[in-house]
């Protein structure tokens, strides 16, 4: 187990093979789970998902790795994470920014969760505020899939 922002741990034991981990409060707590996953539970495939308010702590770099189901030209990957091999993308809910969504982080779960096959080994994992938790939560009852949501230490 690791601990959430808040000092609630997140079960990593229980994450299925793929994990969908989002924050619309900043980067810090899902790179680190992001890591610990790839690290400690090789057989879990994470793939992060950031909404960030310009101006942005780091230039997006253009993904290498393809994420089926995003709108077309959501490229913008946080670059750390693309050195681990780990997909990322990135929404800005107030400014275009190249290669981001401009919308919410809940947009990109949608719309990749909308067109995933066999969302049944999907777990989503989630930090940040209530509107992101909520709607990850209400995802995750339609689609039937297991989760875990730590709140913003604000």
């Amino acid at each position: 187990m690791i601990c959430g922002p808040c000092g609630e741990p997140f079960d990593l034991l229980a994450a299925t093979p793929r994990a969908l981990l989002a924050d619309n409060d900043g980067l810090a707590e899902i790179v680190f789970l992001a890591r610990t996953l790839r690290d400690r539970h090789p057989r879990v495939k994470p793939f992060a998902l950031f909404e960030l308010t310009p101006p942005l702590p780091f230039r997006p770099q253009p993904s290498k790795m393809v994420v089926a189901g995003l709108p077309a030209g959501v490229i913008g990957a946080l670059p750390l994470l693309e050195d681990w091999a780990i997909p990322s993308r990135i929404a800005c809910p107030t400014d275009e920014q190249p290669g981001c969504l401009t919308g919410t982080a809940t947009d990109l779960v949608n719309a990749w969760l909308d067109i995933c096959q066999g969302a049944a080994d999907v777990t989503l994992f989630a930090c940040g505020h209530q509107t992101l938790l909520t709607a990850v939560g209400a995802l995750a009852e339609r689609y039937r899939l297991s989760w875990q949501i730590r709140p913003a230490q604000r």
